[in-house]
C-alpha cells in the first residue's frame, strides 16, 4: 500500500488567522489541496490535524480521508512527520505534501506515485526549477528517520540523494501560501487564469 499524507497541522502565524480556511477558486485551501492528492490514485490519503482542527476536518466532509491528530504542531513540522509515520502501519511508502500549495494539481501527485512504482527508489523528490521542495515520497525504511525529525525533510533527502528519484516540476507550481502577499499573489493568478 502506497499512503499520502498530507500535513495540515500549522498555526498560519505569519497570515494571523488560519490559511487552510481561505478560499481559493471557491473552496477552501485545504479542500482544493486535499481533493487533488485524492484524484491522484494513492491506496488511501491521511491528513495530519492540528491547529483548529476541528474546523479544517469540517472543511475536508465527505473527502475520502483519514485523520491523525498531531497535538504537538506548536513545535515545528517534525511533529507532524511523527504523527503521520505513526499513523501509516500498513504502508510500504508514503507521499508527504504540504495543504498550502494551491497550484500543485492530481497530475504532478500521481507523477509522483508512478516514479515510485516505476523506479522503486527509497525516495521520490521534487524540484520546481532550481529549488528542492515537496511533496516528497518516502519508503517504509525511512520511517524512523522521518520520525527523528525536528523541521522539514531536508536532512533526510540530502542523506539518501543518491537513492533518489527526482521528478521537475514547472517552477510556477511552487507557490506556498504563508502571508497575506503569497494569499493575494494565488487569488490574482487564479483569477487571470495563470
Amino acid at each position: 500500500m502506497v499512503s499520502a499524507v498530507v500535513l495540515a497541522a500549522g498555526a498560519s502565524t505569519r497570515m494571523g488567522k488560519q490559511k487552510l480556511l481561505l478560499p481559493v477558486g471557491g473552496e477552501p485551501l485545504v479542500r482544493r489541496t486535499v481533493g487533488a492528492v485524492c484524484m491522484a490514485g494513492f491506496d488511501e490519503v491521511l491528513v495530519v490535524l492540528g491547529s483548529e482542527h476541528d474546523q479544517v476536518r469540517r472543511a475536508l466532509e465527505g473527502l475520502p480521508v483519514r485523520f491523525a491528530l498531531n497535538p504537538d504542531f506548536a513545535t515545528g513540522m517534525g511533529s507532524s512527520f511523527r504523527t503521520g509515520v505513526q499513523n501509516l502501519p500498513d504502508s510500504a511508502a508514503a507521499m508527504f505534501a504540504l495543504a498550502d500549495q494551491p497550484f500543485v494539481t492530481a497530475a504532478e501527485y500521481r507523477a509522483v506515485l508512478e516514479a515510485y512504482r516505476r523506479h522503486n527508489t527509497p525516495i521520490v523528490s521534487v524540484r520546481y526549477g532550481d529549488v528542492m521542495a515537496p511533496p516528497h515520497l518516502f519508503a517504509r525504511e525511512l520511517f524512523p528517520e522521518l520520525a527523528a525529525l525536528q523541521h522539514g525533510a531536508r536532512s533526510v533527502l540530502q542523506r539518501h540523494r543518491d537513492e533518489t528519484t527526482v521528478l521537475t516540476f514547472s517552477p510556477d507550481l511552487l507557490v506556498d501560501v504563508d502571508t497575506p502577499e503569497d494569499y493575494e499573489l494565488v487569488k490574482s493568478r487564479l483569477s487571470s487564469g495563470r
